[in-house]
């Protein structure tokens, strides 16, 4: 069943949050209180168990407990897709929030579960529909952006933290100021290279990609 999608003007777009439907429940990070919930799938239940109060569920509805979708509050939009799709649901949980004019976007997730679902879920920021728009995935006490020219990393709290830079594109060219080793506009930053594996917040960071793109991946210290 499909509820109707009411229009974006239903919805307060400022702070999205999408709880990812893996295998494991995500934990709750520290962040202001969403303004709206997308649920992806399975997501709902780790919601649900989070306490969070979801607005939207977008899916297949092959791994959430018809149960759970049978008894769902009215006031809950349903985005029903078929099985048998090209995307998964946290992309098409992506889409919905930006077509709704998401101005942030949280997503937490449990991590661990199937490779292929961890890598291709931490690569949908990074890809051309959502590079430049402000999205943060939480797994655990670790935070990963995706940069490209013009984006700051936008986060806080992060001295002492360990930060690790993966670049995308060939010809990625970044400058890093407050690391223990900084990376200069004249180095060669491969991609997919381990050349900014593991680095450490030694002072406020600034991360200015001048070409190409990268992925930004901060740990706590604790980890």
């Amino acid at each position: 069943m499909n509820r109707p999608d009411v229009g974006a003007s239903s919805f307060d777009p400022t702070r999205v949050l999408i709880v990812d439907g893996g295998p494991h429940p995500p934990v709750m990070p520290n962040i202001p209180t969403p303004t709206l919930v997308i649920a992806a799938d399975k997501g709902f239940e780790h919601a649900r168990d989070l306490g969070l109060e979801v607005d939207v569920v977008v899916g297949d509805f092959d791994s959430v407990a018809p149960q759970h979708v049978e008894t769902l509050d009215p006031r809950v939009i349903l985005e029903r897709h078929s099985v048998d799709k090209d995307d998964s649901d946290l992309t098409l949980a992506l889409r919905f929030a930006n077509r709704v004019g998401a101005h942030h976007i949280d997503i937490i997730t449990g991590g661990n579960g199937r490779l292929d679902h961890l890598l291709i879920g931490a690569l949908l920021i990074a890809n051309s529909e959502n590079l430049g728009r402000s999205i943060v995935t939480h797994c655990g006490s670790s935070r990963l952006v995706a940069l490209g020219p013009g984006q700051s990393l936008g986060l806080e709290n992060l001295t002492g933290c360990w930060i690790s830079l993966i670049s995308l594109k060939a010809e990625t060219r970044v400058r890093t100021e407050g690391l223990k080793w900084n990376l200069a506009l004249t180095d060669s930053f491969p991609p997919f290279s381990s050349l900014g594996l593991s680095n450490q917040v030694v002072d406020v960071p600034s991360v200015e990609v001048n070409q190409g793109s990268l992925l930004a991946i901060i740990s706590s210290p604790d980890e």
